[in-house]
């Protein structure tokens, strides 16, 4: 009988380059007609920096884990039925330029904490109950580009700051209970 060394047991396939260490940066499930929860082991996936799980049926809130994506620059969580508020965490994702959960059941108000994420450049919330205002910490957002926030229960005035968004070239308000409504049509017409 020969018995062969543990140590060759372990090896690395003879396939794979050496020296070579495989990590997922990009993550794209969207259209994959997928249902359920999002796992919290989505977390562990550390090097992820674009995750596009969008056009599926995954419900549920969105796990805490998530917060592990330090890397993560591109988010799209949009048509699903996510539920609950919008986590405040989204904040903490310093790198994200580009956040979409547009057509969910997300319900609550818009965290301020989206203020924190200096480099995002469009923001895509449509189509879920969103109330309240357009927080003013979320004109801090420099970068923005695309901001929607159409068709939700969004009241109060719209922040004239909106203005200072010297880069921001969509701007979608439609289907909301704002009280400037002769703002809203003048802003669709900058905008077309």
């Amino acid at each position: 009988m020969r018995l062969t060394p543990i140590s060759n047991l372990m090896a690395k396939p003879s396939f794979l380059p050496p020296f070579i260490h495989y990590r997922v940066t990009a993550l794209n499930l969207s259209s994959m007609d997928l249902a359920g929860t999002v796992s919290s082991q989505l977390g562990n996936l550390s090097f992820l920096a674009w995750l596009d799980i969008h056009q599926n049926s995954f419900h549920g809130s969105l796990p805490i884990e998530l917060t592990n994506l330090r890397r993560m620059k591109y988010l799209d969580f949009g048509n699903n039925s996510f539920n609950g508020e919008i986590p405040s965490w989204f904040g903490c994702f310093s790198k994200l330029q580009r956040l979409y959960l547009y057509l969910n059941n997300f319900i609550g108000v818009i965290p301020s904490t989206l203020g924190n994420l200096s480099k995002l450049e469009a923001l895509s919330l449509g189509g879920n109950q969103i109330s309240g205002r357009i927080p003013n910490s979320l004109l801090k957002c420099k970068e923005l580009k695309i901001l929607s926030l159409s068709n939700n229960y969004l009241k109060e005035s719209i922040p004239t700051e909106i203005g200072n968004l010297t880069l921001l070239d969509t701007l979608v308000l439609d289907d909301n209970h704002f009280k400037d409504k002769q703002f809203l049509v003048i802003v669709s017409f900058i905008f077309i």
